[in-house]
């Protein structure tokens, strides 16, 4: 598993440094403003992503129990997507970092990106 370090997008723009998707899974740290950048570059194949839900059922004081589920998105040969951001109550683990897995990693690009709120 890779730890991967989120990029600042700034308003005169940002080229994303791309990392290869581990074959374990990758995290990030998650202050709430972070979003993902995917790239399958592969010719056929498509992968899914998974971003793990560390909590499920959250309260919310307007709406009562509000169920979240893991997000799971298929990423289809040659496509880019973005996922995010994440809510920290739910995706959150205990060392403030949300957990991705995928079913394939070749030629599979992520980056983590966030906003610069300046």
């Amino acid at each position: 598993m890779a730890t991967l370090t989120a990029q600042k997008v700034t308003d005169t723009g940002t080229i994303a440094t791309m990392a290869s998707a581990t074959g374990g899974g990758d995290e990030f740290l998650n202050t709430g403003l972070e979003f993902l950048f995917f790239q399958n570059e592969h010719a056929s194949n498509s992968y899914v992503i998974t971003v793990t839900a560390q909590v499920t059922n959250i309260h919310h004081q307007n709406f009562g129990t509000v169920v979240k589920e893991n997000i799971v998105k298929t990423i289809t040969a040659g496509a880019e997507v973005f996922i995010g951001p994440f809510k920290q109550a739910a995706f959150n683990d205990t060392n403030h970092k949300v957990q991705i897995t995928y079913s394939g990693v070749t030629t599979l690009n992520v980056a983590a990106l966030y906003l610069d709120q300046q």
